[in-house]
């Protein structure tokens, strides 16, 4: 079976959609696919097509990348591919509709608010009203690109930086606490909830993005895990608020649920689904699944599984 491990994006993206994209590939290899490496290009589908790509393994990250793009264009190509359909991946990969998702589902998440660039430029926005701390966020973008811890009013200018991204923009309110995620995949038909982990990060601290300090999340690729402490009552309602996004959502295949436990109630609060989730080897949800006694190569070659079951079952 030759599958096509593409790979690519954003500018800032693509570092880590290229390491997702030789592990994945790697693994495949070691057994027995005939696994071959592709940078999304304009002649991609072309390029796809001369290898004689029966599968996609779909690696492509940010925005028109993996926010459905590239999955339309494989749909209309007639090639199957890892991960969330085109509608799914478009509502995943836009924070601002999500929002409104979890709200129409009863999700628990952060207060939020809409900020559009003139009201920004403008000056009319109430940021005392709606209240700080908050972070800013561009809805189309992963990782820790575009976005903003705002204080106090003294950091409202840094909020310019996350319009280079998006218009209009999220406002979320900060939850003070600790980072937890819950991972999905599809193993044999079957979708699996992965354990509650509380997430670490273990990267380069001098990174811009960590200069803030502790006070927000900001992955940096060296990826670490712990066990969770929280009660079990907290961790089958986070495991039950994860699942009904993901089914909400549309979600396929593989998919992770990234929440902020509150250290002022306790509550676990919905900050976002990811679609294209990292899947190198020190990535989250490999992580979690290795904890949970799930070996990588198993991830990985029960996700391609489940897309070469669902094409065939058609």
């Amino acid at each position: 079976m030759t599958v096509g491990v593409v790979y690519g994006g954003t500018a800032e993206e693509r570092g880590a959609s290229e390491k997702n994209a030789k592990d994945i590939a790697a693994v495949l290899s070691e057994r027995g696919y005939n696994a071959i490496l592709f940078e999304i290009g304009h002649d991609i589908v072309q390029r796809l097509r001369d290898a004689g790509t029966e599968f996609v393994f779909l690696c492509v990250q940010g925005k028109g990348y993996g926010d459905g793009t590239f999955q339309a264009v494989l749909d209309n190509e007639g090639i199957p591919y890892t991960g969330s359909g085109v509608r799914s991946a478009t509502l995943i990969n836009n924070k601002i509709l999500c929002k409104f998702y979890f709200e129409f589902f009863d999700i628990r998440t952060p207060d939020w608010d809409v900020l559009d660039r003139k009201s920004f430029d403008d000056n009319t926005y109430p940021y005392e009203e709606f209240g700080f701390p908050f972070v800013a966020k561009a809805p189309t973008q992963g990782g820790s690109f575009g976005i903003e811890l705002i204080k106090g009013m003294e950091d409202i200018p840094k909020i310019n930086n996350v319009f280079r991204f998006d218009d209009p923009i999220l406002l979320e309110k900060y939850i003070a606490g600790k980072f937890y995620t819950v991972g999905f995949y599809d193993h044999d038909g079957r979708i699996v909830t992965l354990p509650v982990v509380e997430g670490v990060d273990l990267g380069d601290k001098d990174r811009k993005a960590a200069e803030i300090g502790s006070d927000i999340i900001s992955f940096t690729g060296n990826y670490g895990i712990r066990e969770s402490c929280l009660s079990k009552d907290l961790e089958s309602e986070m495991q039950e608020m994860a699942g009904r996004i993901f089914y909400a959502t549309g979600a396929m295949d593989v998919a992770r649920v990234d929440f902020m436990v509150s250290d002022e109630d306790g509550k676990p609060y919905a900050l976002e689904i990811n679609a294209v989730p990292g899947l190198k080897k020190s990535s989250l949800l490999p992580k979690e699944a290795q904890m949970a006694g799930i070996s990588y190569g198993d991830l990985i070659e029960d996700i391609l599984k489940a897309t070469v079951r669902r094409s065939t079952n058609v």
